[in-house]
């Protein structure tokens, strides 16, 4: 019998709802291969329905007479096929996201500083003046685009705290410091920012390099224990560079078989000897303006174990993620007015958006332990984030808002396959993870410091030995137990 063109329309809408579907069931596949995070048994039972589900479908549509049925199923066609575009959305967003993560290069940002009373205004004026800068791995790349503005007279000084002390007694006319220097000088030096100006910044791009990268390769992550260090720096904005001070230093000490975490804090003002240095010891967050390799190996050597991986957030990090899941609940066990906020935190339990927890994750000056607190507050912020996104559903409603609150605040070493295979592991196994926190401690003084050198006396923490061995302790109870 010769087709009506309404039986003709009717058949060729039904065509492009199979086609529509099968567009968007294979784009959302080619993601799910590539991004590899669904478990095996999962994939293979996912592949099998929705082949059962079509065939079914397609019987349906244009075997069977019913006009009705015809509809329904075009609009399951329909709905299915929206729900794969959704799908693809966040498997696409899910994949870009991880690769972005992984950093190749490194972005330094340099400053030409003068003094104020110098009336030093560009780099035109430094023509035939005298300029100290560091004498390390990026002179050359200082030099070539110093040379490329100004004929100069160049001056190489080892110490940073020496070329600091050129500029203050008028020995040099400008220094060039990168910009993790330049912040400790504001910090520790009252009068240095309001003296000083700078007239001219520069990038300098290398490709990173962390010293342990053979040992990470060949970590099992989901099978083994092993070590992460989190590196809370003291920057608003995109994580550029691995160079700056690090506020937060906690190692995360996983264990896969027994689904335990244990958290041990170290005071960013703890005075350690820095990885390949000798004579001075120095703080801590002092490593991280030599690089987060530094930061690492100065841990794995106070410690005596290997850090396997690391990830770094700055303040962005904090306030966009705890805003993006409804906030967070916080048992604080003092009442006072954070510096960083205007609004009052309570004894007990508060609800806290992004920006109160991370006034509350920095306040130490409430405290009369101060940076002991300090460090106890931080782990409270990270255990109520993680809890958060692990007990609820959380996770899967704001996923997409997640990713973009991390986007560019977020850095690690950690590759592709090894952060997808983790996924893969927490979907599968759907583990309930023990979560525990310790904290070293030590006592405050007045010390000289590898980066300031001996004129300039700084605030440091003495480590208690004792509470580093309870720490070394239970690392290696986490790190042994089966």
């Amino acid at each position: 019998m010769k087709k009506t063109k309404m039986e003709k329309i009717s058949i060729l809408l039904r065509a492009l709802f199979v086609i529509f579907f099968l567009g968007s069931c294979g784009r959302f596949s080619y993601f799910l291969l590539k991004l590899n995070i669904v478990p095996f048994k999962f994939l293979i039972g996912g592949f099998v329905a929705v082949f059962l589900f079509f065939l079914l479908f397609i019987f349906l549509l244009f075997r069977k007479k019913n006009k009705c049925l015809k509809v329904i199923v075009s609009l399951l066609f329909v709905i299915f096929g929206v729900m794969f575009c959704f799908g693809v959305v966040y498997l696409k967003n899910t994949y870009t996201f991880i690769e972005n993560t992984q950093q190749e290069y490194d972005t330094l940002t340099f400053s030409v500083i003068v003094l104020n009373e110098l009336n030093y205004q560009k780099m035109d004026d430094l023509q035939e003046k005298t300029i100290f800068y560091l004498n390390n791995d990026y002179q050359e790349e200082i030099r070539n685009i110093l040379q490329s503005k100004i004929e100069y007279q160049e001056v190489l000084n080892d110490e940073f705290g020496s070329v600091v002390d050129a500029l203050l007694e008028k020995e040099a006319d400008a220094i060039v410091l990168e910009d993790s220097y330049l912040t400790i000088l504001k910090d520790e030096i009252d009068t240095f920012e309001n003296s000083t100006k700078v007239i001219y910044t520069f990038e300098i791009k290398e490709k990173l390099h962390i010293e342990n990268e053979e040992t990470k390769e060949n970590a099992e992550i989901t099978m083994s224990p092993f070590i992460l260090y989190i590196s809370g720096i003291d920057q608003w904005g995109d994580v550029v560079s691995s160079r700056g001070r690090s506020d937060v230093n906690q190692l995360a000490i996983i264990n896969p078989n027994t689904h335990h975490i244990l958290f041990v804090n170290t005071p960013r003002d703890y005075y350690v000897q820095l990885a390949g240095t000798t004579g001075l010891k120095d703080k801590l967050t002092h490593a991280g303006i030599y690089g987060i390799d530094k930061s690492i190996k100065t841990l794995e050597n106070f410690y005596e174990i290997d850090i396997i991986h690391y990830v770094r957030v700055n303040f962005n990090t904090v306030v966009k993620v705890v805003d993006v899941i409804g906030g967070i609940d916080i048992n604080s066990d003092l009442a006072y007015k954070p510096r960083n906020d205007s609004r009052f935190i309570n004894k007990g339990w508060n609800h806290f958006d992004g920006k109160l927890a991370l006034a509350y994750a920095r306040e130490r000056y409430a405290y009369t332990t101060g940076d002991h607190h300090r460090g106890a507050n931080q782990q409270q912020v990270m255990t109520a984030i993680l809890e958060k996104l692990t007990n609820s559903t959380v996770l899967i409603s704001k996923y997409n808002s997640i990713l973009n609150a991390l986007d560019g605040t977020f850095q690690t070493d950690m590759s592709m396959e090894e952060i997808t295979s983790f996924i893969k592991y927490q979907l599968e196994k759907m583990p309930s993870w023990k979560i525990e926190s310790f904290a070293v401690t030590g006592s405050g003084n007045m010390d000289y410091t590898h980066s300031m050198g001996t004129k300039y006396k700084l605030y440091v923490m003495e480590p208690n030995m004792n509470s580093v061995k309870v720490a070394k302790q239970k690392i290696n109870e986490v790190l042994h137990e089966a």
